[in-house]
């Protein structure tokens, strides 16, 4: 792998969140590897800080610079729009949410903590600009370091895991609903305006486009020997994936929160305890945080990255589980939850389905890529090196899987 990309004036966006200490020194290394992380780059940071007194010490932290050493990436992930949707995520949704909790007397431990403490951002070296460009940084907490691990993308999770995850997904989206009807200046002036519809197919040129549009097609061909039925469905599917980037922002409606729309295993780190059960959940990487409805998000994790049979076996549960945490969530500030029903969420669930499940194909084979696939050095990933993986087993079986499992539940066709 190259040169780790250097930060200028690292200090200057650190120590404001110092509480008076100062930056003395940092290293740095890469913190993923090529095909871990497409929109960013990720830097594992070891701070020497000293505080007021003239005491040392270490502070591990994550630098998140925008794809930087990528232009493919930078066409497509745009950051000049996605840089400050996570800047306002951390700046000011997660500590909104947490004062709110706080103000409705919640106690600590029964307290939303999805997200990494923040350190501090930039869009460029120019305080007058407004434009993101290569010297954005982003610094959080590296949650490794405090305990968390991060997910094996080849290794779906268990029924234990899934089920703490939904149930604090439910608060990731319930929360910024309450922010938004209990302190609507607040959300008006500096949360809705970092969530405008983001167009992903933008920055790709037609062909590429075409591409991967294909890629998918043959995917769902070898997944169902050939059934020019689920070809022709997944065409039409398509046509929604489309139109769903291109609408108008969304209204505000029952479920329309930050919905994640990028929720899947490598989003999601997870703390275990002293006998190995998950007990705290991260999620990371908001990017591409838009304001839509939460089942966009809940769609796509159980799609993407649940272990099969468990679907098989457990997705009403799974369903259940998730909205009753949601409904608890707004009942816990003091939000009002009589309009909420569970055959409304379901109804919501059913009409984003098609969406999400051309979605979920799509990122198979991104997410089950053979390793071996993955070239050294992050700058060398294009739409080559992503289309190489349709028709490997492990991508077809877990394809088939989704077509079946949707199909069987109904999802396949929204109502």
């Amino acid at each position: 792998m190259t040169d780790v990309p250097q930060i200028t004036d690292l200090h200057s966006v650190l120590e404001p969140h110092l509480n008076g200490g100062k930056l003395i020194s940092y290293t740095s290394r890469y913190l993923t590897k090529p095909g871990e992380n497409y929109g960013s780059v990720m830097l594992a940071l070891n701070t020497i800080i000293e505080n007021p007194k003239g005491e040392r010490g270490e502070l591990p932290l994550i630098a998140k610079l925008p794809p930087v050493t990528n232009q493919f990436f930078w066409n497509i992930f745009n950051p000049e729009a996605t840089c400050l949707t996570e800047n306002c995520v951390y700046k000011y949704l997660g500590p909104a949410i947490r004062s709110l909790q706080l103000e409705e007397g919640l106690e600590e431990s029964q307290i939303f903590d999805g997200f990494a403490k923040y350190y501090g951002s930039r869009i460029s070296l120019s305080p007058e600009s407004e434009k993101v460009d290569r010297d954005a940084v982003l610094l959080q907490e590296n949650l490794q370091i405090s305990g968390y691990k991060a997910s094996n993308r080849h290794v779906m999770f268990n029924l234990e895991e899934t089920k703490l995850i939904l149930k604090e997904m439910a608060k990731f989206h319930a929360m910024p609903i309450a922010v938004r009807l209990k302190k609507p200046e607040f959300f008006d002036r500096y949360v809705r305006p970092c969530l405008k519809r983001f167009d992903m197919n933008a920055g790709l040129s037609p062909e590429d486009k075409e591409r991967m549009d294909e890629d998918v097609f043959q995917e769902i061909a070898i997944a169902t020997n050939n059934n020019s039925n689920y070809v022709d469905r997944f065409r039409k599917l398509s046509e929604y994936y489309d139109d769903y980037f291109t609408k108008p922002d969304v209204k505000d409606d029952l479920y329309t929160t930050t919905a994640h729309s990028d929720l899947w295993v490598s989003n999601i780190m997870l703390k275990y305890d002293e006998q190995g059960v998950p007990n705290k959940v991260k999620f990371i990487d908001f990017q591409l945080v838009q304001y839509d409805s939460a089942a966009h998000d809940v769609i796509l994790f159980l799609l993407t990255s649940i272990e099969t049979q468990l679907l098989e076996n457990h997705l009403d549960e799974f369903l259940l589980l998730y909205y009753k945490a949601f409904i608890d969530c707004l009942k816990s500030v003091n939000v009002s939850t009589e309009q909420y029903s569970f055959v409304g969420f379901m109804k919501e669930v059913h009409n984003h389905a098609p969406v999400q499940i051309f979605h979920a194909v799509f990122l198979t084979k991104i997410i089950l890529a053979d390793n071996s696939t993955m070239p050294d050095d992050y700058r060398d990933i294009g739409m080559a090196v992503i289309n190489q993986n349709v028709g490997i087993k492990e991508v077809s079986e877990r394809t088939a899987d989704i077509i079946r499992l949707t199909e069987k539940f109904r999802l396949l066709y929204p109502n």
